[in-house]
């Protein structure tokens, strides 16, 4: 005959793995569990044995006690964003006494203001761990710290708060031929601007004046300072008191004709700043009179030749 075990019990405020209907060959196994809020007392698995007859008797579920014993010692574990403020365990002392933890709500309050900067979140009052806020400065103002800093699991910020700088820009270079202008020091603040001119005889090639930028470097790049000479143009004729083809600013050249030539405009002129004569560069004209010599003495020479020809 094949022995069996009857189905088991269900039990008071507790579940079982199996459904209790049935007879149970040997070796079946049924195993308990209890509700939230009661504890199981005895074995949470019973086994169909060889002689017909569960293994243990059948376990119970006990509500769990509100209260504790001298001796006894509860763990506080909190959920998200909620710590004890002093301990973590708290034990039942003999006349049934034993403080409790005080439990405080977990954040970080408003990070610390900057001058000359702002928050990334200024309205806020307090912030979760993980919540993070960003630091930024004024325009002329550079950030010297950490930009972004977040809220700690302990409640407090990863990083002190940074702090802005004014931007300096330093001394802006100096040009050959040419000077600075104006109140000159070491160091510049944002938007502060310096100008440049050059010396006499010379022209300025680029832009006078520059400015201080927020990232602490001058907007441009210096000028510089070109010779100024003046070109004098080809003049038939013309016989300069100074050889050559360009001279400096302020250079006065006498100008006078070769003979069978007249001047027409004056004769002293001056190379100025801007690159033009003063006065205008003169002429010199061909005279009439010479004019027909030369005309006789070409006409001359192209009889002279002619004749030679047909004398050949």
């Amino acid at each position: 005959q094949v022995v069996k075990c009857l189905p088991p019990l269900g039990i008071a405020n507790g579940e079982h793995s199996r459904p209790l209907s049935g007879a149970f060959a040997v070796g079946a196994l049924v195993h308990y569990r209890c509700k939230h809020g009661f504890s199981l007392i005895g074995s949470k698995s019973v086994r169909c044995t060889a002689h017909g007859v569960w293994s243990h008797p059948l376990p119970r579920c006990e509500g769990v006690s509100q209260t504790g014993v001298p001796g006894d010692i509860i763990t506080i574990e909190c959920n998200t964003a909620h710590v004890p403020k002093d301990l973590h365990k708290s034990q039942c002392q003999p006349g049934g006494t034993g403080a409790l933890p005080l439990l405080t709500f977990l954040h970080c309050s408003k990070p610390a203001d900057i001058a000359h900067g702002s928050l990334s979140d200024p309205t806020k009052a307090f912030f979760t761990p993980g919540t993070a806020v960003s630091y930024i400065c004024e325009p002329g103002f550079s950030l010297i710290g950490t930009a972004s800093i977040y809220c700690t699991q302990s409640g407090a910020w990863s990083h002190p708060p940074p702090v802005c700088q004014a931007v300096k820009c330093l001394h802006p270079p100096n040009i050959t031929n040419g000077k600075l202008k104006g109140n000159i020091s070491d160091t510049f603040s944002y938007g502060a601007s310096v100008s440049y001119s050059c010396n006499p005889g010379y022209s300025l090639v680029g832009n006078a004046l520059i400015s201080c930028t927020g990232s602490g470097t001058w907007s441009q790049p210096p000028p510089h300072c070109k010779e100024i000479r003046c070109v004098f143009p080809e003049v038939q004729g013309v016989k300069k008191s100074i050889k050559g083809n360009t001279y400096r600013s302020g250079t006065n050249i006498t100008l006078e004709c070769d003979d069978g030539y007249t001047l027409e405009g004056i004769s002293q002129i001056q190379c100025q700043e801007d690159f033009s004569w003063d006065p205008p560069v003169p002429v010199c004209k061909l005279r009439v009179a010479a004019a027909g010599v030369l005309l006789l003495l070409g006409a001359g020479i192209v009889w002279k030749i002619l004749s030679k020809q047909k004398q050949g």
